[in-house]
């Protein structure tokens, strides 16, 4: 065989046919850029399947078991997913039952990403295992020029059954129960025994500082049975001088008690030294002894209903000094 030189080889092409070669090699460069650039827009003007994640297990599945899908799409502008394109929560395929939906937006300036967590249930009455699918979804868009759908295919698995065979296999292999441990009591009873020491205890000083009836000890005092004749004086319909006069002897009478004589205006130090507990109303002690003797003497007319009032207020705070509050 005899090789002709390149050369020779170029040197023969005719004219028209070396012209022919740079115009098609002229038209690729020109045309490939435009193809490919085509081929750019056609796919991200497309709705499509970014990420796609399964369970991570496809055999023993039991009656029960939750499996996720979680699937993210990226869906073109001006198209969009309104909330009817998803699938509703509890629908129902051949022992499948869907149990939650989540999603969750992202938007970007020229296209959505969708986020779908779908979580499914198995519950089918079967004895032997099977194969079984999470549904297919198809998401519809809206919002463009031409109908556009995203489709989500099916995903097979192995449902295995608790217990293979019927009832007569499940009886023969049940296992006894188990009885649960004891829990030890005694640091609850404890805890309960001393909250309820503190409960009573409280409601027992409730009532030692504001009831007014003899229930407890120390609760019976002079001015603790003066403070309730006052109380029932106070109640009456009609206060004249005679019920004024009334109240001032019930006072005057647990002053002469605590003091084991009567007791006269010169006498409120000995009587504050006697019992320091009152030493911190000796000021209204004073102030009522000189309205007792103004009282003997005095002509004019009085408001009886303040002054019995006054009197009311008096023998409680004397109340308390007495039982030490």
């Amino acid at each position: 065989m005899k090789y002709i030189p390149m050369k020779k080889l170029i040197s023969k092409i005719t004219p028209p046919a070396y012209l022919l070669a740079c115009l098609l090699s002229v038209q690729l460069v020109f045309t490939a850029p435009v193809t490919i650039a085509q081929e750019s827009a056609a796919s991200a003007t497309e709705a499509k399947i970014v990420s796609l994640i399964n369970p991570d297990k496809s055999y023993g599945v039991h009656i029960g078991d939750k499996l996720s899908r979680k699937i993210v799409l990226e869906v073109p502008v001006p198209y969009q997913m309104s909330t009817s394109a998803f699938p509703k929560k509890g629908s129902k395929d051949k022992g499948i039952e869907l149990v939650e939906v989540s999603v969750e937006n992202d938007q970007q300036k020229t296209r959505t990403l969708y986020t779908v967590n779908l979580s499914y249930q198995a519950f089918i009455n079967t004895s032997t295992p099977t194969v079984m699918q999470l549904p297919a979804v198809k998401f519809t868009l809206t919002g463009g020029e031409k109908a556009m759908a995203i489709d989500l295919p099916t995903w097979s698995f192995w449902f295995s059954p608790l217990a293979i065979g019927g009832i007569e296999v499940a009886e023969k292999n049940l296992q006894p129960e188990v009885k649960p441990p004891l829990v030890d009591m005694n640091a609850h009873q404890t805890r309960l025994a001393v909250f309820l020491s503190m409960l009573a205890a409280s409601l027992l000083a409730l009532l030692y500082v504001n009831a007014d009836g003899n229930w407890l000890p120390f609760m019976g005092g002079a001015f603790a049975k003066a403070h309730r004749q006052l109380k029932r004086l106070s109640k009456t319909s009609v206060k004249t001088p005679v019920e004024e006069k009334q109240g001032l002897v019930h006072i005057h009478q647990a002053f002469n008690k605590h003091y084991g004589a009567n007791i006269f205006a010169r006498d409120i130090d000995h009587f504050v030294s006697l019992r320091p507990s009152f030493s911190k109303m000796k000021g209204e002690i004073e102030q009522f002894f000189n309205y007792s003797n103004q009282s003997l003497y005095a002509v004019e007319a009085r408001d009886s209903t303040k002054v019995i009032d006054n009197l009311v207020l008096l023998s409680k705070q004397l109340r308390d000094c007495e039982r030490g509050i």
